[in-house]
C-alpha cells in the first residue's frame, strides 16, 4: 500500500561481525552517503533516493547470521508502504554475493541488496562497532536522527522507532497502523499503544487515545487528552498523579499556560526539565514551550535558542521550526525566518506555518525593492512634518465633512498580559492576514504595513497617546485614513478570542466592535470570518459624504467620491442647502441642511463619479461645493 509522505525516513541497520572501532555514529551527525549498484546491477544513489522524495528509505546493512529477524521486520515495513515513495536497500558486510542472493530469496526480499565490495573503502564503515545498527536519518538535513544499536532485546524496539518517526512526521495513520505491527511482532506493548495513542489524539480521536492510554495507565497520555479536549484543569490535575514525570509535567505546564497562571506554569515546566525519561520528541515539546514562555517574555534571543534545541531534539517539530521562524522575522533575519518556515513545510501542511512563510516571502520581496524603500523612506519624512505641522498648528484639514477614501490602518494594540499564544508571531500572522483579506476588497485600502511601522517609530508614539482622540484625527488626516483599527486578545475557559475595535478617524467614534474565537491552528479561517465582519459592518451601508466639484451640466454633475471611496454606479446622492437659521441664547450656531436634489451616478473613477439629476426643489440651485450624502 503506497502513501504519499513529504519526509524520507532512513532507517540503516548495520551488523559487521568482529570489527571495531573507537568512532561511533551519534545523533546529529551527516548521514553516510551510499553510491553503488545492488546484486541486479540497479543504480542505487541515496542521495538521489533522497532528492527524488522519498518518505520513507530504509538502509539495512546485515550479516545473514545475524540480520533475518531484522531483515523479515523490514520487509513487512516495505510490503506495506513500499514502491514510490519507500525504498529499502540491504549491505552486506560479509557473505559472498550467492549467499546474498540466497538470503534474498529465501526470505522474498524485493528491496535493494548491495555487497560490500560495491561500497568500497568508505570512511564511515569505520564507525559501526555495535552490531546491529540501524540509524534513522532526516532527510531535510541529511543527518542522523535516530540510533537502535545492538541485537537481542533491542531489535524489539525496530517497528516501534519506526512508528515513533511516522508520528513525529505527522503521518498518524501509518505510525498507528505500524504500532500495531509492533505489538503483534512482540515488541514492547507498553511503548507502542503509547505511540498509537499519541497518534490517535493527533487525528482529534480524543476518545479512542483515552481507551489507549488507559489500557496501559499511561498518566502523561490521559493529561494530554484532557489538554486537547479543553480542559485545562482536569489536565494538571491528572499529571499531578505523575509528579516525577517529565512530559506529564510538561502538559501540566502547558495547562497552566492555557489557564493564565505563567509563574505556576514556569515552575512545571522547570520541574519536567529536570525529571529523567521523556523522548525526544517529548523533550522537544518542552524546549519548545519554554521557548514560548521567554518569547512572550520579550526575550526573543533566549526564545530562538529554546527553539534551536526543540528542532535539534526533534528535527520534524513543525511548531518549533515554525516559532524559530517568526523569532528570525522578529530579529530582522528574514532569510533566516524563510529557510526555517521552508524546512516546516517540507514535512507537512501547517496552516500557520504556511501564512507566515507567505508573509515573510512577501517581506523579502519588499525590502529587496531599493526604489520602493526610497519612496517609503521619503513618503515618512512627508509625513512626520505633516503631523507635526498640525499637531502644532491644533488644526486639521479644511474639509471635515468630505469622507475619506475608505483605508483602514491597525494600530498597535496594549501588551495582552495573561494571554498564551502557542504559536509564535500568532498575533502578527492574524494581523497581516486580515490587512491582506480586507486588501483584497477594492472598496478597501489598508495603510501598508511598513510605512506605517516606521512612521510610528519616528513619532514615537507610545500606546498611551495612540489612545487619544486627538491623536487618532490627525494620524487619520496624515495617513487618509478613515478609520483605525485595534485588535487585542483575551485569554478564558473557553478558549482565546480576538476583539476587534474600529475607530472613525473624523468623530473617533467606535464604527464596530467584533469578538471572533481563535484557533491558531487555523489563522486563515479566523482572519477570513473578522474580515468579513468588518465588511459588512463598516463596509457595507455606509454613509458617504462629498461635494460636488462641478455642476455645470445636470446631465454630468462630478462629485469628489469615487470608486476607492465605495461609490457604485446606479447609487443615489441628495444634494444638501442651507435652510433656517438654528438659534440659542440669541445667537445662530448652525444652519440647518436640506435636500436641494437627488443625484443618481451614472459612471465611476478612482477619485470622483459623473451623475445625473434625477429630481430637484424648486428654487434650489446646484452649484460647486455643495454638500451631497449618500442616499439610502
Amino acid at each position: 500500500m503506497q502513501r504519499n509522505f513529504f519526509v524520507c525516513l532512513l532507517t540503516v541497520a548495520v551488523v559487521l561481525c568482529g570489527v571495531g572501532a573507537q568512532a561511533q555514529f551519534a545523533k546529529g551527525d551527516p548521514a553516510p552517503m551510499i553510491k553503488a549498484k545492488d546484486l541486479n546491477g540497479k543504480d542505487v544513489d541515496l542521495d538521489k533516493i533522497i532528492a527524488e522524495g522519498r518518505a520513507f528509505v530504509m538502509l539495512f546493512f546485515f550479516t545473514t547470521q545475524t540480520g533475518e529477524d531484522m531483515a523479515v521486520k523490514l520487509g513487512k515495513i516495505h510490503t506495506a508502504y513500499g514502491g514510490k515513495n519507500l525504498d529499502i536497500i540491504a549491505l552486506g558486510l560479509q557473505e559472498e554475493q550467492q549467499a546474498l542472493r540466497d538470503f534474498a530469496q529465501n526470505l522474498k526480499i524485493s528491496y535493494y541488496v548491495i555487497d560490500k565490495t560495491a561500497i568500497g573503502n568508505a570512511e564511515w564503515l569505520a564507525k559501526i562497532n555495535t552490531l546491529p545498527l540501524t540509524l534513522f536519518v532526516v532527510t531535510q538535513t541529511k543527518t542522523i536522527g535516530k540510533i537502535v544499536a545492538g541485537g537481542g532485546s533491542t531489535q524489539a524496539m525496530l517497528l516501534e522507532s519506526v512508528a515513533e518517526t511516522f508520528f513525529q512526521q505527522g503521518k498518524t495513520a501509518e505510525a498507528t497502523a505500524v504500532a500495531d505491527q509492533a505489538i503483534a511482532a512482540g515488541e514492547d506493548p507498553k511503548a507502542a499503544t503509547e505511540i498509537k495513542g499519541y497518534s490517535l489524539a493527533a487525528e482529534g480521536k480524543l476518545d479512542a487515545a483515552e481507551s489507549e492510554f488507559g489500557k496501559i495507565n499511561s498518566t502523561a497520555g490521559l493529561a494530554k487528552v484532557a489538554y486537547d479536549k479543553g480542559d485545562f484543569a482536569k489536565a494538571a490535575e491528572v499529571a499531578d498523579k505523575a509528579p516525577d514525570d517529565a512530559y506529564a509535567q510538561t502538559v501540566k505546564g502547558e495547562a497552566l499556560l492555557k489557564s493564565g497562571k505563567p509563574e505556576e506554569a514556569a515552575a512545571s515546566l522547570n520541574k519536567a526539565s529536570t525529571s529523567p525519561g521523556g523522548t525526544d520528541w517529548q523533550q522537544s515539546e518542552l524546549a519548545n514551550t519554554q521557548g514560548r514562555v521567554v518569547h512572550q517574555a520579550g526575550n526573543t534571543d533566549g526564545a530562538s535558542a529554546n527553539y534551536q534545541k526543540a528542532i535539534a531534539l526533534d528535527p520534524y517539530n513543525v511548531v518549533a521550526l515554525s516559532n524559530e521562524g517568526a523569532a528570525q522575522r522578529e530579529k530582522g533575519n528574514l532569510e533566516g525566518a524563510k529557510a526555517s518556515l521552508e524546512r516546516a513545510t517540507s514535512i507537512r501542511t501547517d496552516d500557520m506555518t504556511n501564512v507566515l512563510l507567505k508573509q515573510v516571502k512577501d517581506e523579502l520581496e519588499k525590502s529587496n525593492d531599493t526604489k520602493r524603500g526610497e519612496l517609503i523612506r521619503a513618503q515618512i519624512t512627508e509625513l512626520k512634518d505633516r503631523f507635526t505641522q498640525m499637531k502644532a498648528a491644533g488644526t486639521l484639514a479644511a474639509d471635515q465633512w468630505s469622507s475619506r477614501p475608505l483605508v483602514l490602518a491597525f494600530l498597535p494594540s496594549r501588551n495582552q498580559s495573561g494571554v498564551f499564544f502557542e504559536r509564535a508571531g500568532a498575533e502578527v500572522v492574524l494581523q497581516r492576514e486580515i490587512e491582506t483579506k480586507l486588501q483584497a476588497d477594492t472598496r478597501c485600502g489598508i495603510v501598508e504595513r511598513s510605512m506605517l511601522d516606521k512612521l510610528l517609530q519616528e513619532l514615537n508614539l507610545g500606546s498611551s497617546e495612540l489612545a487619544t482622540a486627538d491623536t487618532q484625527k490627525r494620524l487619520g488626516n496624515v495617513l487618509s485614513a478613515s478609520l483605525l483599527g485595534f485588535i487585542e486578545y483575551a485569554q478564558s475557559a473557553a478558549g482565546l478570542s480576538m476583539y476587534v475595535r474600529l475607530v472613525d478617524t473624523e468623530t473617533t467614534s467606535i464604527v464596530m466592535q467584533a469578538s471572533q474565537p481563535v484557533d491558531e491552528k487555523n489563522p486563515s479561517a479566523v482572519a477570513e470570518a473578522v474580515a468579513t465582519k468588518i465588511l459588512a459592518e463598516a463596509v457595507d451601508g455606509r454613509e458617504l459624504k462629498g461635494l460636488i466639484a462641478d455642476a455645470t451640466d445636470e446631465n454630468a454633475i462630478m462629485i469628489n467620491l469615487g470608486r476607492k471611496y465605495g461609490v457604485k454606479q446606479g447609487q443615489a446622492f441628495i444634494a444638501l442647502q442651507d435652510g433656517q437659521p438654528v438659534q440659542v441664547g440669541g445667537r445662530v450656531i448652525a444652519k440647518k441642511q436640506e435636500p436641494a436634489a437627488k443625484l443618481v451616478v451614472t459612471s465611476v473613477e478612482d477619485d470622483y463619479a459623473i451623475c445625473k439629476l434625477e429630481k430637484k426643489v424648486e428654487g434650489a440651485k446646484l452649484v460647486k461645493e455643495m454638500k451631497i450624502k449618500s442616499s439610502k
